[in-house]
């Protein structure tokens, strides 16, 4: 057999250096996008999660806020629109409930003695922030209307409404401040 016989027979087998090359690149291009779209799906999720909780905390405090002045037979807001304090009697047992934004903490508290100062009350919910320039709670008619945001990793979550007291005075003193 000549050379050029076994050059024929044994062909080309292999890849070149170029094919490799130009291989590795593809591949590595391929990896990168695909490392890329899943840390934007983390990133989206950790979002979506921060934006659902803030949600659900938020309509928390904002039903909890409905409710006792619903409930009421007396309400008092400060004068710095920071606090909301509620006197009720259902089933006929004083209760004293108290609302306080401080900072980015709500605090609240409830009692049958009266509440005292707010800055002592307990912490309620973290993550709550006055919406602009809008006042926390104000009084409105009979009711009050109330605004705050529940910050998360993106834009923070508005929550806006009102409440008017439903129930008729009981002739109870106000003891609960």
């Amino acid at each position: 057999m000549t050379a050029s016989a076994v050059h024929q027979t044994t062909g080309d087998a292999g890849v070149t250096l170029v094919e490799l090359i130009i291989g590795m690149l593809i591949g590595t291009v391929v990896l990168g996008v695909s490392v890329l779209i899943f840390a934007n799906s983390l990133q989206t999720q950790a979002t979506v999660t921060s934006v659902t909780q803030a949600t659900n905390e938020g309509q928390i405090v904002a039903s909890t806020i409905e409710r006792a002045v619903r409930n009421a037979d007396f309400i008092d807001v400060s004068a710095d629109q920071r606090t909301l304090q509620v006197q009720t009697s259902l089933g006929g047992a004083l209760t004293c409930q108290g609302f306080h934004l401080d900072g980015d903490t709500i605090r609240m508290t409830l009692r049958s003695t009266p509440l005292g100062d707010p800055a002592l009350w307990p912490a309620w919910q973290d993550g709550v922030a006055a919406h602009g320039s809008d006042p926390f709670v104000a009084r409105a008619g009979r009711g009050v209307v109330y605004a705050f945001d529940m910050t998360t990793d993106a834009t923070p979550v508005l929550f806006t409404g009102e409440a008017s007291l439903r129930s008729i005075s009981t002739g109870q003193a106000r003891t609960c401040w």
